[in-house]
């Protein structure tokens, strides 16, 4: 479909079907991640979301340009529109070969009040791998667990990726069935590709910071203001 509108209803309601599927999100920071450019101390990353990266690419580089090779008809890639940033969507749709594309924002800006209501009124019980602040009581939907992740969540990875991803492996490879949220920065499309690898069995989503508020108990984008243009942006490729 590829509109950002109807793609919302496709996606919000593949979430509350029992179908399994992967649906990973890939943006600038992912982009530069790949392509080895430095994510600085002035960048939205590192400001909000506590991560930087050094020039020159390292293994999370590499594994997010192998996790873009999917091709299974229940994969889905999320990424950079035309309106969004022309070059990362040259970059990505280069190496992507699934027709099931949509919009990395597909969760936010213009979509993003409706997503909100989305989690209010979510019946699922979720797993959830998502920043360590995160608290079960502070979500609108029911969690069964959460797996924490640090903040500096590269330079976490760098160093103790393995270790944390064989956890994970260990309990996720036993459920199916299951619905998990992910929203670990650019290390969620590299969790969410060894996951399906593992157990395809389950639904496994980057919802990104569409759960920032749940997590963190404040607003940490512009786009999450109905006052601000960013509110209203509608993405297209």
């Amino acid at each position: 479909m590829k509109d950002f509108r109807q793609d919302f209803e496709f996606y919000t309601n593949l979430i509350l079907s029992k179908e399994n599927f992967a649906y990973a999100r890939y943006a600038d920071g992912e982009v530069a991640l790949m392509q080895g450019r430095p994510i600085g101390h002035g960048s939205q990353a590192f400001t909000i979301d506590k991560w930087s990266s050094s020039e020159g690419i390292t293994k999370i580089g590499k594994e997010l340009v192998e996790s873009l090779k999917h091709t299974e008809k229940n994969y889905h890639y999320a990424i950079s529109g035309v309106s969004d940033n022309i070059e990362d969507y040259k970059f990505l749709t280069s190496h992507i070969k699934n027709e099931n594309i949509t919009f990395a924002n597909l969760w936010i800006n213009a979509n993003y009040q409706k997503m909100k209501n989305f989690y209010f009124t979510l019946k699922k019980e979720i797993y959830l791998i998502c920043n360590h602040e995160a608290k079960k009581e502070n979500f609108p939907f029911l969690i069964k667990e959460i797996f924490p992740f640090p903040d500096d969540c590269v330079n976490y990875f760098l160093t103790h990726g393995e270790d944390y991803i064989n956890e994970l492996l260990e309990y996720t490879n036993q459920l199916e069935g299951e619905t998990i949220f992910v929203s670990a920065g650019p290390i969620s499309e590299i969790l969410i590709h060894r996951m399906y690898c593992n157990n395809p069995h389950n639904q496994y989503i980057d919802v990104g910071s569409s759960i920032d508020e749940f997590v963190h108990k404040k607003i940490t984008r512009l786009y999450m203001d109905t006052r601000t243009s960013y509110s209203k942006e509608i993405s297209h490729f």
